[in-house]
């Protein structure tokens, strides 16, 4: 989990923002649907905190009986990130947060003078002291009106769980085992007392962690159908799923794609299947205007494809073109992707007798006796981040094709 925002269509460090309340009530068509299993989400958060991300220093003040005001500093910086989704978390994710945090404490004598931990029996840590902390957060992941993407988790409404020092850490070299433990021992109290308060501090100074993507990405999901606003996220155990609201235009469905290890489900509605192949197409032309138009047709496991010449006369005009139809069926087979053509034939225009284009399919289906059957490596490498030259290897490990839309189950290779 890192903490980045967007400047100038670009992700640099910062600090992720909020995510906004524009959300639509009841039941919503999702364009494109995300599902993640806790594992690759664990697995993506090590990659993205390197060597490590420090966090906004936040103070909290609180009145403890026998000690007056007592002031305490908190400065993190997170090495550590695991998530643990359960079903009964409220549609919220259990994070849990390890690093090394600077602490201090600062109180008040009966004066009013400042005076420092140790004038009030709280031992100078010697180095900085292993921090866990456990929280429910609500994760988002909204598309907005300049098309930048922002994704994370909102720590406005976040719930503390547990603050403590990690007593399972290593001890620093040069200090003592029994000063080491006096420390540890004082800084757990002063956590279990003032918790509560730093961590709502916490989020009131930081207001979110994640991810703001620059708007390249977010206008390839606008193209895919997908509605500006605050995405539906639903948390079950061991998954989380992300659904993008679809505009009116869109047609077919995203439906969640289930998936368990380190595994991440796509899915796409049966339109963002089509901009998605002329997306395809268009790069590998390189961006040259395409000899033909397509259209997609979807079944259950299965492809149709429709191929015919640019329209020359004007739309006032019959359409007297001609179209190449397809039939294709698509499976994994062997760590491939095979797309085995069981049909070809040739669709006249609708002035000529219904019964040649019915003579033509049929004919078209003797294709299938041929081995017209082509196989693609279902192993990609896509950019770890987006503009970065560093790629990540995914592979298709399951593919189902309705006539709704393509939903695929990816893993890391």
């Amino acid at each position: 989990m890192s903490d980045q925002s967007t400047r100038g269509g670009k992700t640099e460090p910062g600090k992720a923002r909020p995510p906004s309340e524009r959300k639509r009530e009841g039941v919503r068509r999702w364009a494109v649907c995300v599902s993640v299993t806790d594992d690759l989400l664990n697995d993506i958060a090590m990659i993205g905190l390197g060597d490590g991300i420090s966090m906004e220093p936040v103070e909290q003040e609180i009145n403890l009986p026998a000690m007056g005001e007592v002031r305490m500093r908190l400065a993190l910086t997170v090495t550590g990130v695991t998530f643990d989704l359960r079903s009964d978390d409220g549609g919220r994710a259990r994070v849990k947060v390890t690093g090394s945090g600077d602490v201090s404490v600062k109180g008040s004598d009966y004066e009013g003078d400042t005076i420092t931990g140790a004038a009030m029996g709280m031992p100078t840590p010697p180095a900085p002291l292993p921090v866990a902390l456990t929280a429910l957060a609500a994760p988002y992941f909204e598309l907005r009106d300049d098309h930048t993407l922002s994704m994370g988790l909102d720590l406005r409404d976040a719930e503390l769980v547990d603050l403590d020092v990690d007593q399972g850490a290593a001890r620093p070299e040069g200090v003592e085992e029994e000063a080491w433990n006096g420390v540890l021992q004082m800084t757990s109290m002063m956590f279990k007392m003032m918790g509560h308060e730093l961590f709502a501090g916490l989020g009131e100074a930081v207001g979110s962690v994640g991810l703001d993507l620059g708007d390249d990405i977010g206008m390839v999901l606008a193209d895919l159908g997908v509605e500006k606003g605050v995405a539906d996220t639903s948390v079950g155990s061991g998954i989380m799923s992300i659904g993008l609201a679809a505009t009116d235009e869109t047609v077919g469905r995203a439906m969640p794609v289930a998936v368990a290890g380190r595994r991440l489900g796509v899915s796409l509605a049966r339109s963002g299947v089509d901009q998605l192949a002329d997306r395809l197409l268009a790069r590998v032309v390189g961006g040259l205007p395409l000899p033909f138009e397509m259209e997609l047709d979807l079944g259950e496991r299965s492809i149709g494809g429709g191929f015919r010449q640019p329209r020359i006369a004007s739309e006032r005009f019959p359409d007297l073109r001609a179209t190449v139809r397809t039939d294709v069926a698509v499976r994994l087979t062997r760590g491939r992707l095979e797309l085995a053509v069981k049909a070809a034939w040739v669709e006249w225009p609708s002035f000529v007798p219904s019964i040649l284009n019915s003579v033509n399919r049929r004919l078209g289906s003797l294709a299938s006796m041929a081995p017209l059957r082509f196989r693609l490596p279902a192993t990609m490498q896509l950019p770890l981040v987006p503009g970065s030259d560093d790629t990540l290897g995914v592979r298709v490990d399951d593919l189902r094709v309705s006539p709704d839309g393509v939903g695929v189950a990816l893993a890391l290779s």
